[in-house]
């Protein structure tokens, strides 16, 4: 699936970055965005409705079918999936073997904790133009770089996780860690310049939450997301959780990390059906305001590869589809060696869909299987 294969690595994926192969910049101020042209904004839908019902026994069978095919073909341990088309009825499935039944979301969880950040915003706490040295000291650059910056990787920090020594340590940093990490690497580019992923960049808004709201980072996600939409089948990563309720991430190609390790930068574990019902709140307006939800996909950003853009804290990408055409979906991927995830709005199919896997298979593809059986079977209107 062009334009997603580099986006689904998103969470712990070391780079070949090092100290010496850039040249740290010092910024007084933000500077003009010098990248490749960014997309068009997007409207988001509001979406007034959101299923508790089942589909069809057709479409569920279909689904059904999908998601063994997918399973089969990804050769998952654990799989986790659900579809909520809105005015038609939900699907939902999980199936993890002998392990838990709770998946790891990687970075698709960053939707989350930007949205407590936006949350602070609208309440007055906080200004999205505020410096992230006003709350975070030692962040190269922390007088200009600011929280909108950090929400959408444009802040030019380098990534802590990319370091290649602290790679090789696979364990959990802290952020007083990550902070001398980065410090020493100093800033890649000025605020606003350039887009790039940062994972340090979420663990700063972490630190912001737990100063401005009064409590830590993940007992404010759990307050104000998933405790107000009754989300029971989904929790929030503490530092040092040995994550012993969420099935083991399993990868042939490099050792995994343990969930918790990526802290407000990926921090959700849980079932599909939890966190495709996240995003139709957010997108039904009951998270943030309409006019917040329409600015988080109102800059977007040029990501990895064509058809890739990042907003603020979440991403739109562009889907082939069978026919040719393309789908737009609004959502977030996450990945990791042994975790693939991803929780999307497809424009064009009026639904939401919603897959976390373990191993090294696509949760991409899978979603994109899963679409594909909501649509109208060939011959019928």
């Amino acid at each position: 699936m062009r334009g997603m294969v580099m986006a689904a690595l998103l969470t712990a994926l070391p780079a070949t970055a090092l100290a010496d192969d850039y040249k740290p910049v010092v910024c007084e101020r933000a500077v003009a965005y010098a990248g490749p042209p960014l997309r068009a904004p997007v409207a988001p839908p509001l979406l007034t409705e959101v299923p508790r019902s089942a589909l069809d026994p057709e479409t569920v069978a279909r689904l059904d079918a999908a998601f063994d095919k997918a399973k089969s073909a990804t050769k998952a341990p654990a799989m986790t999936a659900a579809v909520l088309v809105p005015g038609r009825g939900a699907w939902a499935r999980t199936e993890s073997g002998d392990q838990p039944p709770m998946l790891f979301w990687a970075s698709a969880g960053k939707t989350l904790t930007a949205v407590v950040v936006l949350q602070l915003v609208e309440a007055g706490k906080l200004r999205l133009d505020d410096p992230i040295g006003r709350y975070v000291a030692g962040v190269p650059n922390g007088d200009v770089v600011t929280l909108r910056d950090l929400l959408a990787h444009t802040g030019g920090l380098f990534s802590a996780n990319e370091d290649l020594k602290a790679h090789a340590e696979h364990r959990a940093h802290t952020l007083d860690e990550d902070l001398r990490i980065i410090a020493r690497h100093g800033a890649m580019a000025c605020p606003g310049e350039r887009w790039r992923y940062s994972n340090t960049g979420y663990d700063l808004l972490g630190r912001v939450i737990e100063t401005v709201d009064g409590q830590p980072w993940r007992l404010a996600i759990e307050a104000r997301i998933l405790k107000p939409l009754g989300l029971t089948h989904s929790r929030v990563l503490a530092e040092g959780d040995k994550a012993e309720d969420v099935a083991r991430l399993v990868s042939t190609r490099e050792a995994p990390i343990e969930p918790a390790w990526a802290g407000a930068a990926g921090p959700m574990v849980g079932s599909a059906d939890d966190m495709a019902r996240v995003w139709a709140a957010l997108l039904g307006g009951k998270l943030l305001t309409r006019d917040t939800v329409r600015a988080m996909f109102e800059r977007l950003y040029p990501m990895f590869d064509a058809g890739s853009w990042y907003g603020l804290g979440v991403m739109a990408v562009e889907v082939p589809r069978p026919d040719g055409a393309k789908s737009l979906w609004l959502g977030h991927l996450g990945g990791t060696p042994g975790a693939q995830a991803i929780v999307a709005y497809s424009v064009e199919d009026g639904a939401i869909v919603a897959a976390a896997l373990t191993g090294d298979g696509s949760a991409a593809a899978t979603a994109n299987l899963l679409l594909q059986q909501v649509r109208p079977p060939a011959g019928k209107p």
